[in-house]
């Protein structure tokens, strides 16, 4: 990931910085923003964290439309807080007090919903500025109907002698005042009990120095971010007030996909707490299986700078590339000196066609101990915190059994619009993709592909490892009916270790294979 990323918000004005910038709107909507990139809790909901935050819903038939926010509990049991958002409140039936008319009343109104989940589902308001008496009273009285079970014992707290107090009784009635002034019949007791036990007061404190939300936020956020890119929380902060700001006038929704997708070309992000083993555990194993790919001939590094460079020109032109050539060329070897470079920046999916086990991505990750996340959402959180390229050596010779692994993964890549901006890298033998078309079906019709032919060590690179490698140099540079396939690296480091330092003199010049002494099963190579 470049390091630059987070240079786009470095410079933050004043403004900004003290939040002035936005509105109280955006600050909230903003608060749930950092909750669902965190995959942390929100008010509203207990015991769940944030899955998706939507904005200016009223278009799609909510009531309350400024924020809806769906929480996600650890059995994947949702629930939905639908909040008014107001700067400042006035708790009162008053006829000219409108805005506190509305929140009931849509609140009402989203609570009657066929859809609305009772006893899991809230409704509410969420304020900056109310006054404290009026604003305890209305907790108090939406908490003591969640404690009764029954109408008549919730009812009894604001009886003679019972136990509400003046205040309390007086928010009540207010409410059912409102809820009455509408159209319809009179509520009843278990209406208004019931619609209290699932009403929510929410009160952020934003906008000014002191303010002590944002600035809770804006340490939470410093958890989402790389550690050498923490100091720009207060930037991701402003970023997200901004989202608020700007998708609120196209009814926006986010998961934690989008989110993260669209933080990624600024931000350098962390991975989230959910996918984070996931992620290490995929960038082990891409560790161990480059090992068996080798990439010298003797402990000499064969960096073959021109092909590395015309495969970061094509990955520029196209989403797949596939690197051909023919067997010992070191086809795997240019990919895995891609992948390397890539995995300095961070995580990377590599797979391997020997290295593969069950029958599709479900079966595949849960052999390797992976989680049961979406294959999505691993693939963003991949792509917003490392490589957006998936790498697979040796695809032609994928066995039937494991192919769907691979299908189900390029499947996902070009099918799903937040992996728009992933890259696909494969190694295969010179006969090229067109055999692999019976199992890869109609997915390389949706796409461009370019090709990189690897072919022998040129003049060059031979010349630098006959300067490593002395002995080697009169294969190197010997006779043109088998000097082709000696410039191959995989022979060449075959040679190397047949011959060794036995042969440190230049002046070997073999004729043909015999002279070579090689193995048997090379010798079929040179005819």
């Amino acid at each position: 990931m470049a390091n630059n990323k987070s240079e786009t918000l470095k410079a933050q004005s004043a403004e900004l910085g003290a939040g002035t910038g936005f509105t109280y709107e955006d600050a909230a909507g903003a608060y749930y923003l950092s909750a669902l990139l965190s995959e942390g809790y929100g008010p509203g909901i207990e015991n769940r964290v944030v899955s998706e935050v939507s904005f200016q819903q009223k278009a799609f038939g909510e009531p309350l439309d400024d924020l809806v926010v769906d929480f996600k509990g650890a059995n994947d049991d949702g629930a939905r807080f639908s909040v008014q958002v107001k700067r400042s409140l006035t708790i009162s039936a008053a006829a000219s007090n409108d805005d506190f008319r509305e929140v009931i009343q849509n609140a009402w109104l989203t609570y009657r919903e066929r859809e609305f989940r009772k006893n899991r589902d809230r409704v509410g308001v969420a304020v900056g500025e109310v006054a404290k008496d009026r604003a305890r009273a209305l907790v108090s009285v939406c908490e003591a109907a969640r404690e009764s079970i029954e109408t008549d014992h919730f009812m009894a707290r604001f009886a003679e002698g019972g136990s509400a107090s003046a205040e309390v009784k007086a928010v009540k009635a207010d409410i059912e005042k409102i809820l009455n002034d509408g159209a319809g019949d009179k509520k009843s007791d278990a209406d208004v009990h019931g619609f209290l036990a699932h009403f929510v007061l929410v009160h952020f404190d934003f906008l000014h120095s002191g303010a002590i939300d944002s600035a809770e936020a804006t340490t939470l956020l410093r958890n989402c971010l790389s550690t050498d890119h923490a100091d720009q929380a207060p930037n991701l902060w402003a970023s997200l007030c901004q989202t608020v700001r700007n998708s609120g006038g196209q009814s926006g929704q986010y998961d934690r996909a989008r989110l993260v997708r669209e933080l990624a070309t600024t931000f350098s992000l962390r991975a989230s707490p959910s996918l984070r083993g996931d992620i290490e555990r995929l960038s082990g194993l891409a560790t161990d299986w480059l090992k068996d790919i080798g990439n010298d001939v003797g402990g000499t590094h064969l960096e073959r700078k021109a092909l590395n460079e015309k495969l970061i020109e094509l990955l520029g032109q196209s989403r797949f590339i596939q690197v051909k050539g023919l067997p010992g060329s070191g086809k795997s070897a240019v990919l895995r000196q891609r992948l390397e470079d890539d995995s300095r920046l961070g995580p990377v999916l590599f797979l391997k066609s020997d290295r593969l086990e069950g029958r599709g991505w479900a079966s595949f990750a849960a052999h390797y101990g992976l989680s049961k996340a979406t294959l999505r959402d691993l693939l963003v959180e991949i792509g917003a915190t490392g490589s957006k390229t998936l790498y697979i050596d040796g695809i032609d010779r994928i066995e039937k059994v494991h192919q769907l692994i691979v299908l189900d993964v390029l499947r996902e890549i070009f099918d799903t619009p937040l992996l728009d901006d992933w890259k696909v890298v494969v190694t295969l033998r010179d006969t090229g993709i067109e055999p692999l078309r019976n199992w890869l079906g109609d997915l390389l019709g949706k796409i461009g592909i370019n090709t990189l032919d690897v072919e022998s060590l040129d003049d060059d690179e031979a010349e630098d490892l006959a300067k490593a490698k002395p002995q080697l140099r009169a294969l190197l540079f010997g006779p043109s009916n088998f000097r082709d396939i000696v410039r191959r690296p995989f022979f060449a480091k075959i040679l190397e270790q047949a011959y060794g330092s036995a042969t440190s003199t230049t002046t070997f010049e073999p004729q043909s294979e015999i002279d070579l002494d090689l193995p048997a099963f090379i010798g079929p190579f040179f005819s």
